[in-house]
């Protein structure tokens, strides 16, 4: 939990303020043995150098963990725990060096990450799995292919929903086909919000491969 708590305190920094410093969280620190502080210094170093958007998406997951119930924490904590350095760092990579080129070549984006990737390593687990062995640029492609996936199976859930409820119209669902990649995220999150039933989305459930 310390690093948890580090990470929310770093999530926070900005250049122009100063967290106050929690007493409780030093004392805990000092009571680390050295291997465990180096391991900290080093996500600590990593941290500074995440750029303003990277500490606001950190923040901001941080939040949606301590949202979650206390079963469901443990449960991702255990699953970070079994996961060895190299498996942390190609986690970040699959993720950072996608979403850095999203955002390069569209600029701020309204793109579900964390649903994105449940889906894909539910209902793609195949390709999604094999993205770890990648070179960074057939690996950005094989990303961008999954997520142009990703979209029309929102669009269909979308309309089916659209169309079970009533919700929206259902030319409205339709036009979400001819919105650019940028455009549709948007739209898609905002239709999805405009009906009372439970919002739709794929369903990571379903582990097989299609």
């Amino acid at each position: 939990m310390i690093l948890i708590a580090l990470l929310g305190l770093f999530a926070a920094v900005q250049d122009d303020a100063r967290p106050a410093i929690d007493k409780a969280l030093v004392e805990r620190f000092r009571a680390l043995s050295p291997e465990q502080k180096a391991r900290l210094r080093e996500k600590v170093e990593t941290l500074r150098k995440l750029t303003p958007a990277e500490r606001r998406r950190l923040a901001e997951n941080l939040d949606k963990y301590r949202a979650l119930a206390p079963e469901r924490q443990k449960a991702v904590r255990e699953r970070l725990e079994k996961m060895t350095p190299e498996d942390r760092r190609k986690a970040v990579e699959l993720a950072s060096g996608f979403f850095r080129w999203l955002n390069a070549r569209y600029g701020p984006i309204h793109f579900p990450r964390q649903a994105f990737f449940r889906w894909a390593a539910a209902r793609r687990s195949v390709a999604f799995q094999g993205l770890k062995d990648l070179e960074p640029g057939p690996r950005i492609d094989a990303l961008l292919r999954l997520a142009h996936e990703y979209r029309a199976a929102v669009t269909l859930q979308l309309r089916q929903h659209a169309r079970r409820h009533g919700c929206a119209p259902p030319e409205q669902a339709q036009a979400l086909e001819d919105l650019t990649f940028e455009d549709f995220w948007k739209e898609a999150d905002s239709l999805s919000r405009r009906c009372p039933k439970s919002a739709p989305g794929p369903r990571p459930a379903e582990k097989r491969d299609r």
